[in-house]
C-alpha cells in the first residue's frame, strides 16, 4: 500500500535538520468487563493529547499518549514493504511506569489491536507539523515482562503482528454441512463419516451371510 503524506509533512521531512521526530504506541487493551481501554505511550518526554489518523479508518481522532517518567523506551525499526510478508516489530515499555503495569495486569491485550505513529513536530513551537499518519497496525502477539533484579527497571516487550496476519486466518463456518445447508450447498454433507467408508477397487464388497450361524464371504 502506498502511504500517502500530506503537504506538511511532506515539507518537513524535506529538511531533516529542522524537525523532531517522536514516536507514539496505542493500545486498545480489554478490561475484565470486556470493553476497550485505551492506553498510549510516548517518547514526547511527557503526557500529551493530539489528533493522529486512526490506522483502520483512516479518520482524525483525539488520543492521549503517557510521556512522563519515559514509558516508552524503544520501537524497532518499522518495515517498509510491499507485499504481504508478516512482519513483527518490538516496542519496549518501561515496567515500572503505573500505566504500563495497569495495562497489562488489569487488562487483556493478548491479540489486540495496536498503532504506530511518527510524530513531526515544529522546532519553534514543539507541536506537530500535522496529524501522524499511522506507521505499523497490527495486533498484540505477546508481552513477555521481565522482572528485573533489586534495584533494576525491567520491562515489558509488545510482540505487535501486522494485520497482513488477517489474511491467513480460515473460516471454520466453510467446512461445516449445517452451514452450508442454509444456502442448498449439500457439498459437506458426509464430510465428517466419508473418511470412514471402505472403498472397494477393481472387486465387489465381501458379503457375510448368517444363514446357519456361520459366516462366508463371496466374491
Amino acid at each position: 500500500m502506498v502511504r500517502v503524506l500530506d503537504v506538511d509533512t511532506q515539507t518537513a521531512i524535506r529538511d531533516p535538520g529542522k524537525i523532531i521526530i517522536r514516536n507514539t504506541v496505542l493500545v486498545d487493551a480489554i478490561d475484565p468487563g470486556g470493553d476497550v481501554v485505551r492506553f498510549g505511550f510516548t517518547d514526547f518526554g511527557e503526557d500529551i493529547t493530539v489528533n493522529i489518523i486512526d490506522g483502520r479508518t483512516q479518520t482524525e481522532v483525539s488520543r492521549t499518549f503517557y510521556g512522563d517518567s519515559g514509558p516508552l523506551i524503544s520501537i524497532d525499526p518499522v518495515p517498509l514493504q510491499m507485499n504481504i510478508d508478516i512482519p513483527t516489530v518490538q516496542v519496549i515499555l518501561s515496567q515500572i511506569h503505573s500505566q504500563a503495569q495497569a495495562m497489562v495486569r488489569s487488562n487483556n491485550i493478548r491479540n489486540v489491536q495496536a498503532q504506530i505513529h511518527r510524530m513531526y513536530l515544529d522546532p519553534e513551537s514543539m507541536q506537530p507539523v500535522a496529524p501522524p499518519r499511522c506507521r505499523f497496525l497490527g495486533i498484540v502477539n505477546g508481552a513477555p515482562i521481565e522482572t528485573p533484579a533489586y534495584n533494576g527497571g525491567g520491562s515489558i516487550t509488545l510482540r505487535i503482528t501486522s494485520h497482513t496476519r488477517e489474511l491467513t486466518r480460515t473460516n471454520p463456518a466453510k467446512r461445516s454441512h449445517e452451514t452450508q445447508k442454509l444456502r442448498t450447498d449439500n457439498f459437506r454433507r458426509y464430510s465428517t463419516v466419508a473418511g470412514d467408508w471402505e472403498i472397494f477397487w477393481g472387486e465387489k464388497s465381501a458379503k457375510t451371510t448368517s444363514d446357519s450361524g456361520s459366516s462366508s464371504n463371496k466374491k
